[in-house]
């Protein structure tokens, strides 16, 4: 089976402070649903780079939840896994949170927006033959004049929100609502990632 590293939220949690990983077992559930190995990766541990060859994944999730603009260990890491998934042609997937990163990362920006949080909405564009209806779970996001360099939108919302975006020659995609997040495999998630992670 396929190996897809999975980057994980970073917090402080309790009167100790203690910095902890975690991610919603939904997300690595999914993935292991879909036909993949779903290998988390430790936040803070860069050394683990090293030995990211031996690991030999087939691809790299970003995950949701955190302030993508935040300079901290996430941040780095992140940074060093999208140049390692540009230099090694590894299939790359950001996931609300993780595909903001990923217009932050090619210089793009993000503004706060309204009417995204805990909602479901359509979605059309060139990429899909008809719109379809995803959840959505986020305060900021961005519209195509404030998309990254060489990112190409394939799929946005009502008002203008880019929702669905790749490289144009690199196989880096960026999706803004949670596949994760629904009791059923939606067809058109299922689709999509099998198309990205092939």
């Amino acid at each position: 089976m396929k190996k897809i590293l999975i980057t994980q939220r970073y917090e402080k949690i309790g009167d100790f402070k203690e910095l902890r990983d975690n991610l919603d077992v939904r997300l690595s559930s999914l993935i292991l649903k879909l036909g993949y190995i779903p290998v988390l990766l430790p936040t803070n541990s860069f050394k683990i780079l090293k030995y990211i060859n031996q690991i030999s994944p087939s691809g790299i999730v970003l995950s949701g939840g955190g302030d993508p603009r935040k300079i901290d260990e996430r941040y780095i890491l992140e940074k060093k896994l999208l140049n390692f998934a540009n230099k090694n042609k590894i299939p790359l997937l950001g996931i609300c949170r993780g595909a903001q990163r990923i217009n932050i990362h090619f210089k793009g920006k993000l503004k706060k927006i309204e009417n995204h949080v805990r909602r479901k909405h359509f979605i059309s564009g060139p990429s899909l033959s008809k719109g379809i209806k995803v959840n959505s779970f986020h305060n900021y996001g961005f519209n195509s004049i404030m998309m990254g360099k060489n990112l190409k939108m394939l799929a946005s919302s009502n008002d203008g929100v880019v929702e669905y975006f790749k490289h144009v020659n690199k196989s880096i995609y960026g999706i803004m609502w949670h596949p994760e997040r629904n009791k059923k495999i939606k067809k058109f998630d299922r689709e999509i990632i099998k198309k990205i992670f092939k």
